[in-house]
């Protein structure tokens, strides 16, 4: 009899699951979506991809890459890639040495970056005031996908591998006997389960919780806004990220898309957001970003002028630490994680999906699991207090983030 697995939450990140268990003939796979494929968190992603020299962003991201291509091979469905290289902007002198770091890296791996002159990133971007800043890198593997093209094409691969996607149905909770999974209940009636991978984002912590499982993430509220811009930017136009500022942004349907990684980010609780909570936003909260957006204006001094076209205010799931949440459940046979992203479920999803199909069919790991054991912070978990705290304080910039 086929092992039966069941992967919970439809997002780009559990559909990257599915696909990569599909490949491994791990068994008899069921995805479980409780609302549309890519209706929680991934709709509103930037989409971002952009390697970097440093451990959760080397590997991962070519492994990302290689798979944007196979995906789009296999399936026919484009994801929307776009390569267009990222500038890095810095004007202090820590900045400078990390960007400098990142430079010696892609040399390194033979990896055509190029440090430039502000004339020459002025030319690369149009909008920018090259006086903004003392450093210019330019790290030609980035670019971006859009989220939802990308979570049909890991969905399509799945199911063209004989996996079961099934829609508006929810997890309402596991079954444990024993200390071993078999099953869990749902909103459609009970479904055994030899193995289950929760892979819900902003809900995980939530199901988890009816068995008594503290995970170790929190969301926060995450922005971005997109101006409407004159002159327009051209699509290739490089994406940029300085982020002693806190501040990234790139092209977006000839406007411009400029996100915040805020100091002191405003968590919520899962558990209070309405409910059905699909395609949905939080309100905008336009004090908490001016301080970022005014940042912006002195690098971009064209968005002093530019309307707003759209507010992007929406909730995402992060731990203390910046790492996610990816492995097996220490105390539960059977009952996997694959849940906070901290922001990074487009660009870590490929690497997720293979690292838990990998674990789920015990199979030697291709990627470092040692920065990313679910159980890593013990009793703390269940400290709410604690949790909001620390993730308030340390939703970091990616480029932020120890590695």
């Amino acid at each position: 009899m086929s092992r039966r697995i069941v992967v919970v939450g439809g997002g780009v990140v559990g559909c990257s699951v599915a696909w990569h268990l599909a490949n491994a003939g791990a068994g008899d796979i069921v995805l479980l979506e409780r609302e549309q494929l890519g209706s929680g968190t991934t709709w509103h992603s930037a989409g971002n991809i952009t390697w970097r020299p440093v451990p959760s962003h080397d590997s991962s991201v070519l492994y990302a890459f290689d798979t944007i291509e196979r995906l789009e091979r296999e399936t026919g469905q484009s994801t929307g890639w776009l390569k267009t290289g990222r500038l890095f902007l810095a004007q202090d002198a820590d900045a400078i040495r990390t960007y400098e770091s990142y430079h010696r890296g892609a040399t390194m791996r033979g990896i055509a970056g190029r440090m430039l002159s502000r004339e020459e990133a002025g030319r690369l971007h149009p909008l920018l005031d090259p006086a903004s800043a003392a450093f210019f890198w330019l790290n030609p593997l980035s670019g971006r996908v859009n989220p939802a093209d990308l979570t049909a094409a890991y969905a399509r691969g799945a199911r063209q591998r004989g996996v079961r996607i099934v829609e508006n149905c929810r997890a309402t909770g596991l079954e444990i006997r024993s200390g071993r999974i078999v099953g869990l209940s749902t909103s459609t009636g009970p479904i055994a389960a030899d193995a289950v991978v929760v892979a819900g984002g902003l809900w995980s912590r939530l199901l988890l919780a009816t068995s008594g499982i503290a995970l170790p993430q929190w969301s926060c509220e995450h922005f971005y806004v997109i101006a409407d811009v004159t002159p327009r930017l051209a699509a290739s136009t490089p994406s940029f990220s300085m982020s002693e500022r806190r501040i990234y942004g790139r092209e977006e349907a000839g406007g411009m898309l400029v996100g915040f990684f805020d100091e002191n980010a405003k968590t919520i609780d899962a558990a209070a957001l309405p409910d059905p909570f699909a395609f949905t936003l939080l309100n905008p909260d336009w004090d908490k970003i001016a301080p970022y957006f005014q940042s912006a204006m002195e690098i971009f001094p064209i968005l002093g002028d530019a309307p707003i076209r759209r507010f992007i205010n929406g909730p995402e799931s992060f731990t203390p630490d910046g790492s996610p949440l990816i492995g097996p459940w220490p105390d539960v046979e059977g009952l996997f994680l694959c849940t906070a992203m901290n922001s990074e479920g487009v660009t870590w999803s490929a690497m997720a999906g293979r690292l838990t199909a990998e674990l789920v069919t015990h199979v030697k790991p291709s990627f470092d699991t040692s920065h990313c054991a679910p159980a890593r912070f013990g009793s703390q978990a269940a400290d709410t207090a604690w949790l909001q705290r620390q993730i308030s304080q340390h939703s970091l910039d990616p480029a932020k983030r120890l590695d």
